[in-house]
């Protein structure tokens, strides 16, 4: 039984991470002393002045939002009012999709490529030490919330 241990974890997580987002979207610099320190820590792009749209930090809130949610529905915090296959195949294909995208985003910032395209001080630091670290965790927690679906885990023994 591991998915009553990681979904809440993701779930808190994944919430905190969207608040954080709707804080900037609104024009807060926290954690950072001013904009241009902010954008530079969680940006990084090359020379960097300012932080992205308003827009853009609420749809990435909503994203984060919606991948907590998710992270409940698989730990089995709530189910919607469909045929059992149906869910059960959302669940899976949805799972699997933020998995990917968390476990991508967690591999491809450690790579060289990446690095040269934001090459910002604190940023760089930061997503060696947190922010790629912490997409890979998340992605392989919605991996092994997916594996742990009824009917699946017997097959892996992480039941």
């Amino acid at each position: 039984m591991i998915a009553p241990f990681i979904s809440p974890i993701l779930v808190a997580v994944l919430f905190v991470l969207g608040c954080l987002h709707l804080l900037w979207a609104f024009g807060s610099n926290f954690p950072c002393a001013n904009e241009q320190a902010l954008a530079r820590a969680v940006v990084g792009r090359r020379g960097i002045t300012k932080m992205p749209s308003a827009f853009s930090c609420v749809m990435v809130a909503l994203c984060l939002f919606a991948a907590a949610v998710l992270a409940a529905w698989l730990g089995g915090y709530f189910s919607l009012p469909l045929p059992s296959v149906i869910q059960k195949g959302v669940l899976v294909l949805a799972g699997l999709a933020a998995g990917t995208v968390f476990l991508g985003r967690g591999i491809i910032g450690v790579l060289p490529a990446f690095e040269r395209s934001s090459p910002e001080s604190p940023f760089l630091t930061l997503n060696r030490r947190v922010y790629s670290p912490l997409s890979f965790l998340i992605g392989l927690g919605f991996i092994l919330l997916v594996l742990s679906l009824p009917n699946w885990s017997w097959r892996l023994g992480i039941a």
